[in-house]
């Protein structure tokens, strides 16, 4: 049975009719994912470490926040914290007025930013409240710590991966479908790293078509059709999983041999995606992100900035490609069921710097 599931949120305009194009997954946490994350030592506290977190995330309906939500209250339970969650659902003003209710209710913040400019103000109200600031995933101007990738350089070490075990069916430079987020920086990093590193190996590899999946399966499966029907694909590159799983998808839908298109995606965050991953099909490799680890991170750096210890204003996370065979390093299964090794991912080298930001 899949460790997610999926339940369709009323449509946009209200009517309530059941559909989506953002259908909301549902984390189910592995059974000892308490034992992996006491895994992972605390940072020391004081008696007056923040009690009560607020998480400001972009978009919930998202695997990968889903269990960043997860992890980021069991951790902060550690801690003897409680959390409070507000969704942007992709909306900047919705997410600065949700900032000025929550600093109110909160003695810290952790901010998944709706968009890559605008935010900066939630960084100011929490300067002024003298409220502890970690950012997730995208910058925001006067941060004091952010817990992300280096985006372009892991799209750069998946690309390269590609370029080295992937040849054209036809024999003819690959033709690569980018699904992308444009509307957030660290996506087009991703997509920019993952064309400059597949042309290092594969020069006349390109991109024939960019599209902007919004992290949607159902968009991306629906923009991705007219792609397919007009011309060969080799590669499709996923910002995320589930647009690389909404764009097969369209793949196979036309019938054509799901044993001639690769897929790539960033993620790797829940089991649906690792038992593709394991299945011997198109997704051969995926650049793993670990959000459970990247959770974690985000709730010790609010418990750092609260003990005023010496932070990097970057706290990177590994990312690197990961295959069927590698995969169990750092998810085992335990009893059935994908588990993090948080220890195995904490070990990995990470970089002092990205090449860009």
């Amino acid at each position: 049975m899949d460790h997610e599931e999926v339940a369709f949120a009323a449509s946009k305009d209200g009517t309530g009719d059941g559909l989506s194009d953002h259908p909301q997954a549902i984390y189910t946490p592995p059974p000892t994912l308490d034992k992996a994350l006491t895994d992972l030592p605390l940072v020391e506290v004081d008696a007056d470490a923040p009690k009560r977190v607020g998480y400001l995330v972009n978009y919930s309906f998202h695997i990968w926040y889903q269990i960043l939500i997860e992890i980021i209250r069991r951790r902060a339970a550690q801690y003897g914290a409680t959390v409070v969650v507000r969704d942007a659902e992709l909306s900047v003003a919705r997410q600065i007025e949700q900032a000025r209710e929550l600093v109110t209710e909160v003695d810290a913040l952790i901010l998944t930013p709706a968009a890559t400019e605008g935010l900066e103000s939630i960084v100011k109200m929490g300067a002024d409240r003298n409220i502890p600031l970690v950012v997730e995933a995208n910058p925001v101007e006067g941060m004091k710590k952010l817990v992300a990738i280096c985006d372009y350089d892991a799209g750069y070490a998946l690309g390269q991966w590609v370029g080295q075990h992937i040849q054209s069916v036809s024999g003819s430079p690959l033709k690569v479908l980018d699904m992308g987020l444009p509307t957030l920086r660290p996506c087009l990093l991703r997509s920019e790293g993952f064309i400059d590193g597949l042309q290092s190996i594969q020069p006349d590899a390109a991109f024939v078509a960019r599209l902007n999946g919004e992290g949607s399966k159902i968009i991306a499966k629906r923009l991705s059709a007219p792609v397919f029907a007009a011309q060969e694909i080799d590669v499709i590159f996923a910002m995320d999983d589930e647009t690389g799983q909404g764009a097969l998808e369209s793949y196979t839908d036309a019938a054509y041999d799901p044993t001639r298109i690769t897929l790539a995606t960033f993620g790797l965050a829940g089991s649906r995606e690792k038992d593709l991953l394991t299945a011997g099909g198109p997704l051969k490799v995926g650049a793993a992100m670990f959000p459970e680890y990247v959770a974690v991170r985000c709730v010790d750096g609010v418990m750092q900035l609260h003990e005023g210890y010496s932070v990097n204003r970057r706290d990177v996370i590994p990312a690197i490609p990961v295959t069927a065979d590698l995969l169990p390093k750092y998810y085992p299964k335990v009893g059935g069921v994908w588990t993090p090794n948080l220890q195995a991912v904490a070990a990995l080298p990470i970089a002092v710097s990205c090449t860009r930001e």
